[in-house]
């Protein structure tokens, strides 16, 4: 990678960990503008780990821009092919009632995805609900997220790092496959992204615009918050960065003030949310599912953060490499290639939010890889600031190994079943099989909102367990009658097709059906009807039940 006439060590505030900023000639490599002589600082703001740059150096424009291209353009290939899943079925079961409606639901359940639903109802009653209209407002915020990124690394080492940074969130498997769903967590993501990129700006302001810099960081926290509860565990994160931040003005004025104007504005920001908090705690049976099934709740989701194991590896990979040739070049380099404010920022969001979320659970299982998606922006940061450090050559052959990783991973995403449940597939082997007068029972909560996905299968049996319908009941699906109640219905009914998900949990209802593992509910074989076929589509079954003429 060149530099940019007259561009420095960008983004690194005078009174960096060196004591420098310089200039390097056109064309210069990357490594010699990290290496290159200047005049003395201006004096830092007190308190702060390090000061305000004097000219921020922001980069040729195009690097700027093609972090946001390239995470739109990946989150835009093949965004229709895969089937809904269970959280989109879910969103298109709340979006789909009418306004009244969805908001009398939200106060029995899934309060902490209002904020979604509210934003997407118009957008499904005016362009329809459809998979390219439902997920584009999520391939929007990964771009949007990208470039924050980007942004965010610029400021805290140079436009090539930010380039590096904002290149690689766009291109790990994870981003885009957020990017592709009709739910909150490419936006949760994103907003995560922002909020920490104006903790930079506020650490990095003189008085008299830090306010204005604390004010846009307490209104991310709130957004932040209202959009997923478990956003707020950033905050926590972001108080380890004030206080290493911080430490070096103990007694400095100008640091106390730095460090009360963020916590007012962390706890206003959090007070606003704060009404979630209550919903999400009233409504936590949601989530005790949690408790029996670790698929995407286990350890090993955090080794595979990025979306696949083999680009987690890669990545690390290619920080360790870089942090152990950084030990052969001067202290100068070194020290702007990996400054103070990189680690102070990163390491805190990429560690406190899961630790604190799996100390929680020791107590009230919460845990799952999609509530810490905010740690991927680290992530990319703390890679991005290697693939700097490498320079232009070899920088662009790791950003190329970590693509090639999870090129496996990126073409399983864009396949009908990427989003693990493939309820196209279920629908449309329903629809070609289905006769008058069947009937449809689903063994897990989790599964009930199936119909709403697709206009035709699944969404034209009538549930023979169903008691109230989603309107009446202000549920997701409506409410499932008595068990005696379902055994009278089934005494009666002639075809009945059953969906199974999670066919390899622990639920004590589980049937050995010719081998198979799935639940068909122990009153199945107490009725009048027999297993008659049976479909396997990824992580879920479909099976059929005919009555016996025997």
């Amino acid at each position: 990678m060149t530099s940019p006439r007259g561009s420095s060590a960008v983004g690194r505030p005078a009174g960096g960990d060196d004591g420098r900023t310089g200039t390097a000639p056109s064309g210069a490599d990357h490594a010699d503008v990290l290496t290159a002589a200047a005049p003395p600082p201006a004096a830092s703001q007190p308190g702060l780990a390090e000061g305000e740059a004097p000219s921020f150096q922001a980069g040729p424009r195009w690097a700027r821009w093609l972090p946001a291209l390239v995470a739109l353009l990946l989150s835009l290939w093949h965004i229709t092919t895969p089937s809904f899943w269970r959280d989109e079925a879910a969103t298109i079961a709340a979006i789909r009632r009418p306004l009244g409606d969805l908001i009398a639901m939200l106060g029995n359940v899934d309060a902490v995805h209002g904020a979604y639903y509210l934003m997407m109802w118009p957008i499904e009653h005016v362009l329809g609900p459809g998979a390219l209209v439902l997920r584009l407002p999520s391939a929007v915020a990964v771009a949007v997220g990208a470039a924050v990124v980007a942004a965010t690394g610029r400021r805290l080492i140079s436009p090539w790092a930010g380039l590096g940074a904002g290149l690689l969130y766009a291109v790990l498997p994870v981003t885009s496959r957020y990017g592709q769903e009709a739910r909150s967590y490419a936006m949760v993501m994103t907003v995560a992204a922002i909020a920490s990129y104006l903790l930079v700006r506020v650490l990095q302001a003189d008085p008299a615009r830090r306010r204005r810099w604390l004010t846009a960081y307490g209104v991310s926290i709130a957004a932040l918050g209202i959009l997923n509860i478990f956003g707020l565990l950033l905050v926590p994160a972001h108080a380890v960065t004030i206080a290493v931040a911080c430490r070096r003005g103990l007694h400095d004025p100008g640091t106390r003030r730095v460090a009360i104007g963020w916590l007012v504005a962390a706890v206003a920001g959090m007070a606003v949310a704060s009404p979630l908090l209550v919903f999400g705690w009233l409504q936590r049976g949601q989530i005790a599912w949690l408790g029996v099934n670790t698929s995407s709740s286990g350890l090993n989701t955090l080794f595979s953060l990025s979306g696949s194991f083999l680009v987690t590896t890669s990545l690390l990979a290619v920080v360790a490499v870089a942090l152990v040739l950084s030990t052969e070049v001067s202290r100068e380099r070194r020290r702007a290639a990996w400054p103070g404010r990189l680690a102070e920022l990163s390491l805190p969001w990429l560690i406190v939010p899961p630790l604190v979320l799996l100390v929680v659970s020791m107590a009230q299982p919460v845990y799952t890889s999609r509530y810490i998606l905010i740690c991927i922006p680290a992530l990319a940061l703390i890679a991005g600031a290697a693939v700097a450090f490498y320079g232009r050559l070899a920088g662009a052959i790791a950003l190329g190994v970590i693509l090639i990783a999870g090129a496996t991973t990126q073409l399983g995403q864009r396949t009908t079943a990427g989003h693990y449940d493939d309820i196209m597939a279920i629908d449309q082997i329903v629809a070609a099989n289905a006769r008058p007068g069947d009937y449809v029972l689903y063994t897990n909560p989790n599964a009930e909102s199936f119909g709403a996905a697709y206009p035709y299968g699944l969404g034209k049996l009538r549930n023979i367990a169903l008691k109230q319908g989603p309107n009446p009941s202000g549920t997701l699906a409506g409410t499932n009658a008595s068990l005696a109640e379902i055994r009278s219905r089934l005494a009666h009914a002639n075809r009945v097709w059953v969906v199974e998900i999670n066919s390899l949990s622990s639920d004590p209802l589980l049937l050995g059906l010719n081998g198979l593992p799935i639940s068909a509910m122990p009153i199945m074989d107490k009725e009048p009807l027999e297993f008659t076929q049976y479909w396997h589509e990824r992580g879920d079954y479909l099976i059929l039940w005919t009555r016996s003429t025997r």
